[in-house]
């Protein structure tokens, strides 16, 4: 097998119901030209994740599964770092697609510019649910997620990070990986420092990919809130310069809040007029995403429906804002990190491996 171009890193964890569809979409970029390998960095999982890949791998050389016994997504992406032989490499998630010609649209972009050490595709939430549809058009809204043009975004620009995306293998060395230390925000952490090295990042809108989001909103909850406290992680690490206007919003709103419940409790007409601006926006907010269901996108390959949970739209964006705010609060200011059970008791990021893992 002659050295691939882009060696795919796909860290998973009980992805038995998603997994090779990933693979099947990662494969297909060989269609476009490029030659590839998909590295398995599997978590361990409880479910069939590994006997899955292990069935595909023995099929297609090109498929390697690897031991990931730490569990976590910047461990397993530093193994599949160490064992890549591609002179790219692309993150793709083991429940996630990508489109068909997104690795060789960002090869394009890269070979075209020696200064860019990445390019990112635009992120599709996809849900099998009416209330994970509400997520999906929550996550794609200007007022949900901020100016964060990778859910939304429609030109090709110049950005900070690269949603999903493809790399210079060098330069991820350079940087020495994903910091083991964040179990949260990795990918944003990792941006940050190519950016300090003097490389650019980039996005392009017709990347695409298609991301499983959850399926009810007090899961989305649970998820935003513990994407804050990855922020603060990230933040306390780097110092303010990580930190952009958009990330303050949602804690200040939190604050902001609290202190109006209290004024409620004298003035509640006040406090009323006060927090009307909010629902307002909120308001807003929902309709301009029922009026867009039109626009979901289904994952590839599966049928288009945008039946969606009416009460669960306002309820995502209230969920988004709170739950993120209140996750940042807690990290920053008690130092709380973002709970799984897997995680590293280090507080040091450990350097890539030289070595490759044992492959099955």
């Amino acid at each position: 097998m002659n050295r691939p171009q882009v060696s795919v890193l796909m860290p998973v964890l009980d992805e038995e119901r998603s997994v090779a569809g990933a693979i099947t979409t990662a494969l297909a970029q060989a269609e476009h030209g490029v030659d590839l390998e998909v590295l398995v960095m599997n978590g361990p999982s409880a479910d069939a994740t590994g006997e899955i890949v292990s069935e595909i791998a023995a099929r297609d050389p090109r498929v390697r599964l690897l031991d990931n016994p730490e569990r976590s997504i910047p461990t397993g992406l530093n193994i599949g770092l160490a064992a890549a032989r591609g002179e790219y490499v692309a993150r793709v998630d083991g429940h996630a697609s990508i489109s068909h010609d997104y690795a060789a649209r960002a090869l394009r972009h890269l070979e075209a510019d020696e200064g860019l050490a990445g390019v990112g595709g635009i992120r599709h939430g996809v849900a099998r649910t009416p209330q994970g549809r509400a997520v999906s058009l929550a996550l794609s809204s200007p007022f949900g997620v901020g100016n964060s043009i990778n859910h939304f975004g429609k030109e090709f620009r110049e950005t900070d990070h690269a949603s999903f995306g493809v790399y210079r293998a060098d330069a991820a060395r350079e940087v020495g990986g994903w910091d083991e230390s964040l179990l949260v925000n990795e990918d944003v952490d990792f941006d940050h420092r190519l950016l300090a090295r003097g490389y650019r990042i980039a996005f392009d809108p017709e990347m695409a990919v298609y991301w499983h989001v959850r399926e009810s909103v007090p899961d989305f909850f649970h998820q935003y809130r513990r994407y804050g406290r990855g922020k603060a992680a990230m933040v306390r690490k780097n110092g303010r310069e990580a930190i952009r206007a958009r990330h303050l919003a949602a804690p200040v709103a939190v604050v902001g809040t609290a202190g109006l419940a209290l004024l409620a409790i004298r003035h509640p007409r006040l406090a009323a007029a006060a927090y009307s601006p909010y629902l307002a926006g909120v308001g807003a907010a929902t309709v301009h995403a029922w009026r867009r269901r039109g626009d979901l996108q289904p994952e590839p390959g599966a049928p288009r429906d945008t039946s969606v949970s009416v009460p669960s739209l306002p309820g995502s964006f209230v969920a988004m804002h709170y739950g993120w705010g209140l996750g940042f609060l807690e990290g920053y200011l008690l130092g709380k990190e973002p709970a799984r059970s897997s995680q590293r008791t280090s507080s040091a990021p450990r350097p890539t491996a030289l070595t490759a893992p044992r492959a099955r």
